[in-house]
């Protein structure tokens, strides 16, 4: 039996591994890459997260333990923190007594904006928050530290808000590896009485880093501070019972990141 081998080419059999591993390659690319991606971008974001709460921690200990100056060096990765200045953020909790306007706030922010997702992280006035970009809702993952305080003697009720300013001499963006340093600038305490039957009124109205009504809302609602939303009234709360009302200011100047 004779084997006749003019057909046989090795060209053919390169062809055919080659079409096999370029195939190989496509699958994966089309595939597995956009998962790689996914998942990069979701360890990024949380890490930004823990980042952002180790900010909020050292501007507690600035207003509450008199520590005059903190810094903290951090890894921005997939995206870029930016800090917004209290006189450009737009933004602003409006505080009232009986209807009587008592005090306006603008708080400034520092922000996160991923590259790969469309993940933002903001902390705005003491309060570490995320949502997605061109999305609605909002959600707060630190929260700010406001309360109700009774007197168990005098059943006497003291809503106390704290209020934290951020404050910068220019805009500052900064992505890869940086050093978050601020101070305290200064600090102020209003306390102020409230008569029988009139109602404390906060009003929330988002700023640049985007929409936050639902974090807030969510938050100021809760049996931690026990606000109810105003009837006829978007974004503003009010809660009635109180004896006092004191408010506790801070500005903290980012000097760099």
């Amino acid at each position: 039996m004779k084997m006749d081998e003019k057909a046989v080419s090795e060209a053919i059999g390169f062809i055919l591994i080659l079409g096999l591993v370029l195939t190989g390659i496509a699958l994966v690319t089309l595939y597995g890459y956009p998962v790689l991606v996914k998942e990069q971008s979701s360890t990024d974001v949380k890490n930004m997260e823990r980042a952002m709460i180790v900010i909020q921690n050292d501007m507690k200990s600035l207003c509450f333990k008199n520590v005059p100056y903190k810094e903290s060096t951090l890894q921005v990765s997939g995206g870029t923190l930016e800090v917004i200045d209290a006189s450009s953020y737009q933004g602003s909790i409006e505080i009232s007594i009986g209807g009587s306007h008592v005090k306006q706030f603008s708080p400034g922010a520092l922000i996160y904006r991923s590259d790969r997702s469309t993940e933002v992280i903001t902390l705005e006035n003491g309060a570490v928050m995320t949502r997605q970009e061109g999305a609605a809702g909002s959600a707060m993952l630190a929260e700010p530290r406001w309360f109700c305080d009774v007197d168990p003697t005098t059943n006497k009720k003291t809503f106390v808000i704290y209020l934290m300013n951020i404050s910068a001499d220019e805009r500052m963006a900064k992505s890869g590896m940086t050093t978050v340093r601020m101070k305290l600038n200064s600090s102020s305490t209003q306390a102020m009485p409230v008569s029988s039957g009139e109602k404390v009124t906060v009003e929330y109205n988002s700023g640049s880093s985007g929409d936050y009504k639902v974090a807030w809302k969510n938050y100021l609602t809760s049996p931690t501070v026990g606000m109810k939303p105003k009837d006829g009234f978007q974004n503003t709360y009010e809660i009635s019972g109180v004896n006092k009302l004191v408010i506790k200011e801070y500005e903290i100047q980012i000097l760099g990141i």
